[in-house]
């Protein structure tokens, strides 16, 4: 039985192969070559082998001498022998404030241009995430802030909606006509307004609690969502 599989087989074989091997050229790889393959002598250094006896020339203390803190132990690179280090010698400047906000500059010369340019929509309210998807500002942390760089090209009346805004910046885009509000977003709020597809049930928007945000976002004068407007006084016929 075995004798007639091997005879089968040794008929079959060169048919089913010119089968699949036609229309494909046929490339043939030598095992010499596959195995001459190595690594360049130049491209690494071999370890020294150290403690391996004295005809090494690294045997009994492996180079590092007889005595001292470098034989026994290693030392820091910063170590300075005993004397003062310098860290300690030199006074503290300066300090980290932990409530800076780090927000993204835009520029009034940059919003003309990507409006010029069609990737801003003039006739729409923009917002944080117009900006964010247009590529005008990136990488938002804690919101953007409105200057007034380029004010001298900027001729497009527009609404928008920031965090803060400079007041030079909120007087050259109300005199042709558009508006500006900043408006206050907490880190989740503010995810929530640039990536909404991570919400199923978007939160609801938190007020300022913070003092120096709730009198910023009180002030008319950078537009403030939360600024009332001054009470109309009507005069009396006589």
């Amino acid at each position: 039985m075995n004798s007639i599989l091997f005879s089968l087989r040794r008929v079959v074989t060169p048919a089913w192969t010119t089968l699949f091997s036609a229309g494909r050229p046929q490339v043939s790889v030598k095992r010499s070559v596959m195995s001459a393959l190595s690594n360049v002598p130049t491209a690494y250094r071999k370890a020294k082998r150290v403690g391996r006896g004295p005809s090494s020339g690294k045997g009994k203390t492996s180079g590092r001498g007889m005595n001292g803190q470098k034989q026994k132990e290693s030392v820091h690179p910063w170590f300075e022998g005993g004397q003062t280090p310098l860290h300690k010698t030199l006074p503290k400047i300066g300090f980290t404030n932990n409530f800076a906000q780090d927000l993204v500059k835009l520029n009034l010369g940059r919003l003309q241009e990507w409006i010029d340019k069609g990737r801003i929509d003039p006739s729409k309210p923009v917002t944080m995430k117009h900006l964010l998807d247009s590529r005008a500002c990136r990488g938002i942390k804690d919101g953007v802030k409105l200057l007034a760089d380029g004010r001298e090209n900027f001729k497009t009346p527009i609404n928008i909606i920031v965090s803060r805004a400079s007041k030079e910046a909120i007087k050259c885009i109300e005199e042709l006509g558009g508006t500006v509000t900043t408006k206050y977003y907490n880190r989740l709020a503010l995810r929530a307004l640039l990536r909404p597809q991570y919400f199923s049930t978007p939160p609801l928007e938190a007020r300022p609690i913070r003092r120096r945000d709730i009198e910023y976002y009180r002030n008319s004068e950078v537009r403030g969502y939360l600024s009332r407007p001054e009470p109309r006084t009507e005069k009396v016929k006589a």
